[in-house]
C-alpha cells in the first residue's frame, strides 16, 4: 500500500499545474511567457496566489550543467503534500518535452525518485494553442524583491489574457511580476549560488502491480 501511495502522491507532482490552470503551465510548474536563459546558480522565488486556492511559494533555479545540458530544479511548498522538488536535466525550455534528457522527484522525506521522462505531462513543441504577445514597453514596477525597471509583456489568446513583466538580469525566466484574470505571481527574491536540495542518489521508479480481483465463487 506505501509504494501504491507513492505512486498517486507521484501522479499529483506531476499534475501540479492545476493550482491555477490559466497560469501553470503543463509541466509541474507554472507557465512562463518570457525566454527561457539558464545561468548556472541563478534563482528566483515567488509567490503564487490563485482564486480559491491557499498561495504557495515557489523556487525554481539552474543548479548545474552537464555538457550543454541544464539541471534545472523547482521547489514547491505551502501544499498540503509538502515540500515537492523536480530537478530534471533539459538541452532547452523545459515546458518542450523533447529538451527533458532525465527528471528526478522528492516529496518531503520520502526517497527521490527517477522518473521516465515519458511520464511527465509536458507539451510537445507546437501542441500548446499559440497565443499573442504584444509588448506595452518599459515600466517601473515594485514587488516584494525591490523595484525593477521591466518590460511589460501582455499574452493574449482565445481564453484568457496574462500581464508579464520582465526583468533580463534574472534567471532562468526574468520573470519579476506575472497577473491573470483569477491568479497573481510575484517574486520574493533572487541570487545566485544555487545548490539541488536533491543530494541523495534517486531511486528508480517502477509502476507498481495492483493485484488481480478475481470474482468471488458463489
Amino acid at each position: 500500500m506505501k509504494i501504491l501511495a507513492s505512486f498517486f502522491s507521484i501522479l499529483f507532482i506531476l499534475g501540479l499545474g492545476n493550482f491555477a490552470h490559466a497560469q501553470m503551465g503543463p509541466s509541474s510548474g507554472p507557465k512562463f511567457y518570457s525566454d527561457f536563459n539558464p545561468v548556472v546558480g541563478g534563482w528566483s522565488e515567488y509567490q503564487m496566489s490563485a482564486k480559491g486556492e491557499k498561495p504557495m511559494k515557489m523556487k525554481v533555479a539552474i543548479v548545474g550543467k552537464e555538457g550543454d545540458a541544464y539541471w534545472y530544479e523547482t521547489v514547491m511548498e505551502g501544499g498540503k503534500e509538502g515540500k515537492i522538488i523536480s530537478k530534471m536535466l533539459v538541452s532547452g525550455n523545459p515546458n518542450d518535452q523533447k529538451n527533458v534528457k532525465r527528471m528526478i522527484f522528492k516529496q518531503g522525506n520520502e526517497p527521490a525518485m527517477e522518473m521516465p521522462v515519458g511520464m511527465m505531462p509536458i507539451a510537445q513543441e507546437g501542441q500548446e494553442a499559440k497565443g499573442k504577445i504584444v509588448d506595452k514597453g518599459t515600466e517601473t514596477i515594485k514587488v516584494p524583491a525591490g523595484t525593477f525597471k521591466a518590460q511589460h509583456l501582455q499574452y493574449r489568446d482565445a481564453e484568457e489574457i496574462v500581464d508579464v513583466w520582465v526583468h533580463k538580469g534574472l534567471s532562468p525566466y526574468g520573470l519579476v511580476k506575472s497577473k491573470g484574470k483569477d491568479f497573481e505571481m510575484v517574486l520574493l527574491g533572487y541570487g545566485t549560488g544555487a545548490k539541488t536540495l536533491i543530494t541523495e542518489t534517486p531511486q528508480k521508479f517502477e509502476m507498481p502491480q495492483i493485484p488481480e480481483r478475481r470474482p468471488k465463487r458463489r
